[in-house]
Parts: structure tokens; sequence; C-alpha cells
């Protein structure tokens, strides 16, 4: 997807993140075909349906959201630089998760990505609290909470695998 830093917009906004959301949703289902033991594979389905659900979650913020943002910056496009650098280095990266699924060796990899997923996530969903109103700013939190939550369900199995 282009995105423009002039026209830098709500819509642009929600679209990133149902775009980093399909990639985790993605990574999840192809990962089980790689992964070994039913715990595991349990856990990628479970977190398959979760980016599912926060796919929904956006299009419900996408309602909320504000149409117009006016970032503080010291030279125009800062902001927008700054966003799409983060974007840019999420460990999907929007556009590569089959590259990823297919260099996965084994079950320690898988969980090392799903981490770095919901890491990235949560740092790029923080900066996307500055996007919204009240209402909005719930359902992020709400994301964020979810996503560290993940990290716990993930980093138990890593302890016993």
């Amino acid at each position: 997807m282009s995105w423009s830093l002039i026209n830098f917009s709500g819509e642009e906004i929600i679209e990133l993140a149902l775009e980093m959301e399909r990639s985790g949703k993605t990574f999840y289902e192809k990962s089980v075909s790689y992964a070994e033991g039913t715990k595991l594979k349990e856990m990628l389905g479970y977190l398959a349906k979760e980016e599912e659900q926060h796919i929904a979650d956006f299009g419900r913020l996408a309602e909320k959201l504000s149409k117009e943002f006016v970032p503080n910056e010291s030279y125009v496009g800062e902001y927008g630089d700054y966003l799409r650098a983060m974007i840019n280095s999420h460990i999907f990266n929007l556009s590569n998760v089959e590259d990823i699924v297919q260099g996965i060796k084994s079950n320690r990899e898988i969980l090392q990505l799903a981490l770095s997923f919901e890491k990235d996530s949560i740092l790029i969903f923080q900066e996307f609290e500055n996007f919204v109103d009240k209402a909005g700013n719930d359902i992020i939190k709400q994301l964020i909470n979810e996503e560290k939550g993940h990290i716990k369900k993930i980093n138990l199995l890593f302890r016993e695998i």
C-alpha cells in the first residue's frame, strides 16, 4: 500500500493496522504446518483467531477515528517518517510473511517470531494512541493488553520446549 504524508489520514492508519494484523494471522495459520506438537499447534490456531478479532476491532475503531491528525513536528513529515520507519521495521513488514514462514526450522523459531510480532505490534499500537479519541484509545489499550497476554502465553510455551 502506498500512503502519502500530505494525505496522512486516520483511514491510512487503520489500513496499516489491518495489514499488520492480517500478516500476523497469516503467519500463525501457515506456521501450524511447520509446528511440532499439539500445544504449539493449538496456540497458533488460537493466536490466528485473536488476530482475526483484532481485524474486527480495528474495523470498529475506523468508525471512531478522527479524520484529522496534526502531529507535533519539528519539520513537515517528521511524524509520518517516524511512523513509516516503525511500520517498515515490523517483523513481518506487511509483505514478507510467506518468506519468513518458509524459512522456519524449529518450534523455537516459530515462538521467537511470534514474540517479535507481538512486541512490534504493541510498539506500533502505542503510536496509534496518538490518533484516536477517548473511545478509540480504549480500543487501542484493549488491543495492547491482548497482545501482552499473547506474549505471556508464548513465553510459557517457550519455557516448555
